[in-house]
């Protein structure tokens, strides 16, 4: 059974300058090699800062980019996944996770679900991806990669566990939003309770890395969490601090809770694709 030291960067960044930000990369990943991590993950547009409106195009870069080369180098040692600003090979401009391993740039992850109500405008300057499906990685196995709001639709940890994804990485940059009354923000518990009620349902762990910091009006709130397979949360960094946190991904895990509960195996996926086929019919003939 495959276990994997995964080391979650719950970090800053400077927003628009992408030099700066590969430098904090390479640092961080330098340690965690040191350190004798498998895998390491960053925040989504860990990169290029988060609210880069305009200027998503003059940033955006194929993972093929040379400016990228640091990263696929040091992956000869490491599992990176990090969050950058896509360009695509027809120019598409995309909110992107890219994975690095072995020297090369293994995968790309584009989000799917642009979030453009409240505080939020993605959809003006990044174009949605298409494709919900999984990644093979030497150090960490089968895994899925999510970016923030995709992970607030179960079409996507639904689509990534049943294709044989053990570990879900989901990579955050979830801005504090104020309400009314005291104690833990809405925002915090509404995340913990959708991680670990993914974890639980489709019996994986799931690694969610969330920024710290403040960019304009947003200030990002942390709390990155993993958890394991049962719901537990099994490590979790602070609020607000940045922090490097290690937690052990451990596949027997995932077979002990699948084997003592058996509803993700029971799944009727055939039942499923047939009643959701109908449905889609029934509303666009509506």
């Amino acid at each position: 059974m495959l276990k994997s030291r995964l080391r979650i960067v719950q970090s800053d960044c400077t927003l628009a300058n992408f030099d700066e930000n590969l430098e904090r990369h390479i640092r961080a990943i330098e340690q965690a090699i040191r350190d004798g991590a498998d895998a390491v993950a960053f925040p989504e547009l860990s990169l290029t800062g988060y609210n880069v409106q305009d200027a998503a195009q003059d940033m955006a870069m194929h993972i093929d980019d040379r400016r990228l080369d640091p990263l696929r180098e040091l992956s000869h040692n490491i599992c990176i996944v990090c969050g950058g600003i896509e360009l695509s090979d027809d120019y598409g401009v995309y909110n992107s996770a890219f994975m690095f391993e072995d020297g090369v740039g293994r995968s790309v992850h584009r989000k799917i679900y642009l979030p453009t109500y409240g505080m939020f405008e993605e959809l003006r300057y990044f174009s949605a991806g298409r494709q919900i499906e999984t990644v093979t990685s030497r150090r960490l196995g089968k895994i899925g990669v999510a970016i923030c709001e995709d992970f607030w639709h179960v079409s996507v940890p639904y689509l990534l566990a049943h294709q044989g994804a053990k570990l879900l990485l989901v990579l955050m940059s979830s801005p504090l939003r104020l309400s009314p009354g005291q104690g833990v923000p809405a925002i915090v518990s509404q995340w913990q309770t959708i991680a670990s009620t993914s974890a639980f349902l489709f019996s994986c762990y799931v690694a969610c890395i969330n920024r710290v910091g403040s960019e304009d009006s947003f200030t990002y709130w942390g709390n990155s969490t993993v958890t394991s397979p049962d719901g537990s949360i099994v490590a979790s960094a602070p609020m607000f601090t940045e922090q490097s946190l290690d937690a052990l991904i451990d596949s027997s895990v995932v077979k002990r809770v699948r084997l003592h509960s058996s509803h993700f195996l029971d799944e009727d996926i055939r039942l499923f694709a047939s009643e959701l086929e109908g449905l889609v019919g029934t509303k666009y003939r509506g």
